[in-house]
């Protein structure tokens, strides 16, 4: 693997780029940035005792204090206080008397590494978006994007778990990622959100600490907070889309007919002539989506683009190149399917977008796994068995359910994930391993390679708000209804709602039966 991504990269010069775009490498190693994958051309930065390597593509802010210096990697705005300068936000978190309580008012891509004389501190966005993972090996620190990139960079090889995985006949169902915080490699874990990783400069150890949620949830309970929490809502994800139309020039929100992006077209209402929009074909499952959107932009006067995208690989140069170097951005643990490599390629190629502004994150308050289950109920605490029924399906491969049970276990232990207080646990598990594990791998590895993302939802506290709202309202996706139709009631009144072709009644019902005698089964 390691040897044929070098070969392309030696033959194609031209694509070298593209070798973990957007990404980062921070480390005590000395790491020679002239060689593969960097080139030379990524940005090399000293910060006190440790080499930063940063993507061209890629911003970094750096500031300090007496005592201790501040790294932010990536872009950052605050609906709470209309800042949307990194070197401004970093600067007020250095004086802040409370910087947990600012950081967590951010939105997002982005890692913050705070260093000290003795200690490094690790903090990523909301829903680790920006993907970060770590190791120590051979006395040395590694933090970086990709995990990938710390295996070229100390040639490691992949576990025995992470290739069996990969020959599993159902390895891609709920998509490709690892279970707990692991990675491809024995050494490389990931910065599972809500967490902070400390770094010990001189036993050179690492350890994650959970910080959020540090209280219990102040559950909504009468129609007037209720009325105050949406309100609220509305007014943040505007101000967001605010922050988002004057620190870039022509944004583009992607459109679908989904309930998330509908949303947040609604909160730009009175910014509409700020950002571009549109959707794209690229498979038949798409289509519903890109017509549904198009009739939304029709309806409240906006411009709408649909990109029709070839189903012919033939139709794009270089095409096998370009699914290697993404393939290796992801971690060497599956194949691309035709139609994203197609996507990624067409959007490089054309540059119709620069920035999107990406609907996700969202699902984390609409209690995804009661819909995808068909319950009204779930556990109140997680087990091991049940995480690896939500990760991956498992039906005759009992050996590798129970090696996944093991991962689960070890990986609640080391999250403190019974410690969530009254906070939903399968939301919390959507948030730090679904999102945290496959969402932030896919953004950083595969999505940004063709434009850089930002995400409206990616606040911690705006999280909070939507979690603090009735369970049932959340499961009937109430709540969004009402922020839309307060922010522009002319999408609501549409009756336009395109539920993904993978939600239908009969697979929910599928996913009920496989849970519930998975998570049964003694063996």
């Amino acid at each position: 693997m390691m040897k044929d991504i070098l070969e392309i990269a030696e033959k194609n010069p031209q694509y070298r780029h593209l070798l973990f775009s957007r990404g980062f490498l921070f480390t005590d190693a000395a790491v020679d940035a002239t060689a593969f994958p960097f080139y030379g051309t990524w940005k090399e930065i000293g910060v006190c005792n440790y080499q930063l390597l940063v993507h061209p593509e890629l911003n970094c802010y750096i500031a300090a204090t007496s005592d201790i210096t501040a790294v932010l990697i990536g872009h950052v705005y605050n609906p709470f206080d209309g800042l949307y300068n990194e070197k401004e936000i970093l600067e007020k978190y250095l004086e802040a008397q409370d910087r947990l309580s600012y950081y967590n008012e951010w939105t997002g891509l982005f890692t913050l590494i705070v260093i000290s004389d003795d200690r490094v501190e690790v903090f990523g966005d909301c829903a680790g978006m920006q993907s970060n993972w770590y190791a120590c090996i051979n006395a040395h620190f590694y933090l970086s994007s990709h995990a990938q990139l710390i295996g070229d960079i100390c040639r490691l090889p992949q576990t025995d778990y992470a290739k069996k995985m990969q020959h599993y006949r159902f390895w891609k169902m709920y998509g490709v990622f690892f279970p707990g915080d692991i990675s491809q490699f024995e050494d490389v874990f990931r910065l599972v959100p809500n967490h902070i990783l400390s770094l010990s400069c001189a036993e050179h150890t690492c350890k994650l600490t959970r910080f959020y949620p540090f209280r219990d949830l102040e559950k909504v309970t009468s129609k007037e907070e209720y009325d105050r929490v949406i309100s609220k809502i509305a007014e943040i994800l505007h101000e967001t889309m605010r922050l988002i139309s004057e620190k870039w020039d022509h944004p583009s929100i992607s459109m679908t007919g989904g309930m998330d992006s509908k949303t947040t077209l609604a909160c730009a209402n009175g910014l509409y002539d700020q950002f571009r929009y549109y959707s794209y074909i690229s498979m038949y499952g798409d289509k519903p989506d890109a017509d549904a959107a198009a009739k939304i932009a029709d309806a409240i006067g906006v411009e709408h683009k649909t990109y029709v995208i070839s189903e012919n690989n033939e139709d794009f140069a270089d095409l096998p190149i370009i699914r290697s170097i993404l393939e290796h951005n992801l971690g060497d643990i599956g194949s691309v399917n035709d139609n994203d490599v197609r996507k990624r390629l067409y959007f490089l190629n054309t540059g119709a977008v620069s920035l999107e502004v990406k609907s996700w994150v969202s699902e984390i308050g609409r209690a995804n796994y009661y819909k995808k289950f068909g319950f009204r109920k779930m556990p109140h605490r997680l087990s091991a068995r049940q995480m690896t029924t939500m990760y991956k399906f498992f039906s005759y491969n009992r050996l590798s359910a129970h090696k996944t049970d093991k991962i689960f276990r070890e990986y609640i232990q080391k999250t403190a994930f019974d410690a969530i207080y009254n906070f939903d646990a399968s939301d919390m598990y959507l948030w730090e391993m679904r999102y945290g594990g496959w969402g932030g791998l896919k953004i950083t590895a595969e999505h940004r390679i063709s434009y850089d993302i930002t995400i409206p939802y990616n606040n911690r506290l705006l999280m909070e708000l939507f979690l603090r709202l009735p369970l049932e309202k959340r499961i009937a996706d109430i709540p969004h209804y009402d922020v839309i139709r307060k922010m522009n009631p002319m999408i609501d009144r549409l009756g336009i709602t395109v539920t993904n072709y993978n939600e239908t009644e009969r697979r929910m019902h599928c996913e009920r039966i496989y849970y519930l005698v998975n998570t049964h089964l003694p063996f």
